[in-house]
């Protein structure tokens, strides 16, 4: 990813941030962060900030990891959360990644933090293009339901009136007064197709520029 990577650090211990810091160095990313450690913090820098990752302990003194994701997805359910523990046990962790938490490293093993995150930041991406390709394929059908509503209903009334009308027209005697009535109405009905034909070629374009 070449945009710089926002990371938000919720971490209350300074030794843990500058330890924190420290790895983020060695991940070749373009990044930058911010730090906070109270509710109200986080919550301020989930809306200012706007970051692409979270990083949460799992554990603070007036706070916890668990309130903090919750906090999260009901803001911005697609930003990757990892939660960075002392200690958590195996039966949390299978409940926090069921519930929908990205990952999580544990202090002791901080040297893994940067290829979960390089790997969450790239899930991320992932659904991203995932969620904009069924964007616009939901788009298009809506469109080819328009085009098709528009040949199988809006094309069919007027062909059915040019063909009523042409069986009207008095061939043999050209000067019959209903003729000039019938091309009156012929030329009414061939307006009204062509802006409907008009309107499937305007709709057609507009897939185009979806894709």
């Amino acid at each position: 990813m070449c945009a710089k990577i926002k990371i938000l650090i919720l971490e209350d211990d300074e030794n843990d941030v500058d330890l924190l810091q420290r790895e983020l160095k060695k991940s070749g990313l373009n990044y930058s962060t911010e730090h906070v450690h109270t509710k109200e913090g986080y919550e301020t820098m989930l809306d200012y900030f706007k970051p692409d990752i979270i990083l949460s302990d799992y554990a603070l003194p007036s706070f916890d990891g668990v309130s903090a994701f919750h906090i999260k997805q009901a803001k911005c359910p697609s930003i990757p959360f990892i939660l960075i523990s002392g200690t958590i046990g195996e039966e949390n962790i299978v409940d926090l990644i069921k519930g929908g938490v990205t990952d999580y490293v544990l202090k002791g093993k901080l040297l893994l933090l940067n290829q979960k995150i390089n790997r969450a930041l790239a899930e991320a991406e992932e659904k991203k293009e995932k969620k904009v390709t069924e964007e616009k394929l939901k788009m298009q059908n809506e469109k080819l339901f328009e085009i098709a509503f528009l040949q199988s209903h809006q094309v069919r009334a007027p062909v059915a009136n040019i063909l009523g009308m042409i069986h009207l027209f008095n061939s043999e005697n050209p000067s019959d007064p209903i003729n000039t009535q019938v091309i009156k109405e012929l030329l009414g009905i061939t307006e009204k197709l062509d802006n409907i034909i008009y309107q499937i070629v305007q709709k057609t374009n507009e897939i185009k520029v979806i894709l």
